[in-house]
């Protein structure tokens, strides 16, 4: 097995708010960053310090990572890295919500919550950030603030930590859903509707 080494990867797929990319790297610089040319025909990108989530295939295995994205061109991209790169071992399709807001508390204990930021979400799971550490394995109330275009909802649904990764001052967490209300269930579902069609 190869030592993995992103100057030897060579195609992507760049997810950013809610819009999905291919890409080709094209070269790469000396702070990391990789520079990329769409290869798909959507329309690009344009802006500086986008939030989107980088996917490429490595020994048969999806691995990702979060990343800021600067688009000096419709069609070219530059993306630097924000996470450590993970294997994509999720069963379900998550959409990127562009760091949405919400709140967290962990079950049965009485105290603050914690304010997050979704990075992506699906029906069975979702990303998030935070500047306060969570503890893996415990069961959380999360409190997702799901808005796009037309459709605005608040979701509560019990989620357990999977998973932690720390860079400086910021924790991610991979959360799984355990339990949620019907009625928060058909909110979600509908949220996920309507990314899907954006």
């Amino acid at each position: 097995m190869a030592p993995l080494d992103l100057r030897s990867v060579k195609d992507f797929i760049i997810r950013v708010e809610n819009r999905q990319h291919t890409a080709r790297a094209i070269g790469t610089g000396k702070q990391g960053e990789i520079f990329l040319e769409l290869t798909d025909q959507s329309p690009g990108e344009s802006g500086m310090g986008k939030n989107g989530t980088a996917f490429f295939l490595w020994e048969g295995k999806w691995h990702y990572f979060t990343c800021k994205i600067f688009c000096p061109s419709l069609r070219r991209m530059t993306v630097v890295r924000t996470s450590p790169i993970a294997i994509d071992s999720r069963k379900e399709y998550r959409y990127d919500t562009g760091l949405l807001g919400g709140k967290i508390i962990e079950k049965g204990i009485l105290g603050g919550s914690i304010d997050i930021s979704i990075i992506n979400v699906s029906r069975s799971g979702l990303r998030i950030e935070t500047r306060q550490q969570l503890k893996v394995g415990k069961t959380y109330i999360v409190e997702m603030h799901l808005v796009i275009k037309h459709f605005s909802s608040i979701v509560k649904a019990e989620c357990v930590v999977l998973n932690e990764t720390r860079i400086g001052p910021i924790f991610y967490y991979g959360c799984q859903i355990v339990s949620i209300s019907p009625a928060d269930a058909l909110s979600l579902d509908k949220y996920l509707t309507i990314v899907a069609k954006s």
